[in-house]
């Protein structure tokens, strides 16, 4: 029997987990609380109310349990858990539909039936009340839900038709932190974080337990972080140091396992990607990779060794909120990635409060705005409608994107097969400019309504030598039939050499939709 940790125990547990993940990642360029939540929803002593909000004061309650029910726009439907404060991060979609999610702040498991729109959870025996925990990521095989929780350091195993739990302790060394999990065959793949370490687990007897194979990162000081199982079964991973140098690594599963000394290959992290959290391989072998402290996103091939930078739209001022001034810089995020059954990538945009989905092939960016907003992650004040919902983990069925809300206790569906109001079309998709050099392009916006349709227009970049500079000042439209918009692609003369990506796109309502210019940047004529 598990002793019952201490209130104050937790809440210093808590802190550090929240420390962990969020600290550097969102104080490098936004203020996390512009106010006390005291000020808005009231204060005092904590009550106990017999649930998991229990685990907060009655003035943290607020940031940490969710201040809105759940709501929807024309691509995004919310829905709510009966259980207050159960904090749900990691959740997946079974091959039957069925849309499983755990939940940190419980310890339970809880199902969802878009058919009859109910949550169910189960009550997990082995984990004590008033344990609060981060449960990442969940993958799911055979008839069982594997994931792992940082609270007890574990990986679990739920049987989804006799819901029964199974818990298996990992090693205690170091300062372990478990996360990304995926299943192949007979080894479960997973993360430590904060460990460094790249962990395979044998649960070939798994009725004598997991056998713990784990490889540390030749990095000092970093993390390590997201990856995925390429086609030919090795291991793409990233090490890094926040605010310093990172790898890509490439390893086999034999090595870590010790069964055979096949060396790994390692890539050097390009400039600008200083946090690369989520990482998928696509249907091609390309790698995708999405850097945390920026609005950034790269692509790998693993052929050329090239990386290509991306960039998605600017956050809209309702997520960061501002209303002190002191946010200069807002960027979106990116935080995990996977891709759909035709070969598209999705990734959270955390601070944006965004889900979006990229296409390669046509080079388009579809971004969704998420409805409910906590606004004590933000710079909000009493700006309405301001905050972010903290949507940390999706999965992808079909042509639906499911999410959780950590801080809003809801979990929610994007809709992409839901046509776009808008379309761009560029008048060219690629360039090639001088250092020094401009050229003047445009790009149309085209209504897919007859109605007149509200829109923003988009101009975003990497660089501050390669820029796109409007004729005129961009305003919100109100547009009936195609709209057009002029602009100069500006290259410095201290341009340097290389292809570069410049987004030009429009918003209306909940959507963004964006289409990638690419920019060849040659090098001066002697």
């Amino acid at each position: 029997m598990r002793k019952r940790p201490s209130r104050r125990g937790n809440t210093k547990l808590l802190g550090i987990i929240v420390a962990a993940f969020f600290g550097f990642i969102l104080l490098s360029s936004t203020v996390l609380i512009a106010v006390n939540p005291a000020v808005l929803f009231g204060g005092g002593e904590a009550a106990v109310t017999g649930t998991p909000a229990d685990n907060y004061s009655v003035e943290d309650r607020p940031m940490f349990c969710g201040v809105s029910e759940p709501s929807f726009n024309a691509y995004v439907a919310e829905y709510g858990i009966p259980t207050p404060c159960s904090q749900p991060v990691a959740i997946e979609v079974d091959p039957v539909g069925t849309v499983w999610f755990a939940q940190g702040n419980t310890g339970n498991i809880a199902s969802f039936h878009s058919a009859t729109e109910v949550v169910t959870e189960y009550e997990n025996p082995l984990w004590v009340d008033g344990t609060p925990s981060m449960i990442w990521d969940i993958d799911y095989s055979d008839g069982y839900l594997w994931y792992a929780d940082t609270a007890y350091n574990s990986v679990w195993r739920f049987n989804t038709v006799t819901k029964e739990y199974r818990q298996f302790e990992l090693p205690a060394s170091g300062n372990p932190l478990p996360q990304i999990l995926q299943v192949h065959g007979t080894d479960i793949i997973l993360n430590d974080l904060l460990g460094n370490n790249l962990v395979v687990l044998d649960a070939s007897d798994i009725e004598s337990g997991l056998v713990y194979n784990s490889i540390p990162s030749n990095v000092t000081d970093a993390v390590t972080a997201g990856f995925d199982v390429a086609e030919d079964g090795t291991i793409w991973y990233t090490t890094w140091v926040a605010d310093g140098a990172g790898i890509l690594v490439n390893i086999h599963p034999d090595l870590i396992k010790a069964i055979s000394p096949i060396p790994p290959r390692i890539e050097p992290l390009p400039v600008g990607l200083r946090t690369p959290n989520g990482l998928v391989v696509d249907d091609t072998g390309t790698l995708w990779l999405a850097d945390t402290s920026s609005s950034y996103f790269f692509s790998f091939d693993p052929a050329s060794g090239q990386f290509t930078h991306y960039m998605t739209s600017p956050p809209d001022s309702l997520s960061y909120g501002n209303i002190t001034g002191m946010v200069q810089m807002p960027v979106s995020r990116p935080y995990w990635m996977a891709t759909t059954d035709d070969g598209r990538i999705v990734f959270n945009e955390q601070t944006a409060n965004r889900i979006a989905v990229f296409d390669d092939d046509s080079q388009r960016l579809v971004e969704y705005s998420i409805p409910s907003r906590n606004p004590f992650w933000s710079d909000c004040g009493g700006i309405p409608s301001c905050g972010i919902a903290q949507a940390l983990a999706f999965d992808v069925s079909g042509t639906d994107i499911w999410f959780t809300e950590w801080v809003e206790n809801h979990i929610g569906v994007v809709d992409t097969a839901r046509p776009v109001p808008l379309d761009i079309l560029p008048s060219t998709r690629t360039m090639s400019l001088f250092p020094g050099q401009s050229e003047t392009v445009s790009y149309v916006i085209s209504p897919s309504t007859d109605r007149p349709l509200s829109v923003e227009p988009i101009m975003a970049h990497s660089h501050t030598f390669l820029r796109p500079e409007p004729h005129g000042m961009l305003q919100l439209n109100i547009i009936e039939g195609d709209t057009a918009i002029t602009l100069d692609i500006v290259s410095d003369d201290n341009a340097q050499p290389g292809s570069y990506k410049i987004l030009l796109g429009a918003k209306s309502g909940p959507v963004s939709v964006s289409d990638y210019l690419t920019v060849e940047i040659l090098p001066a004529p002697q």
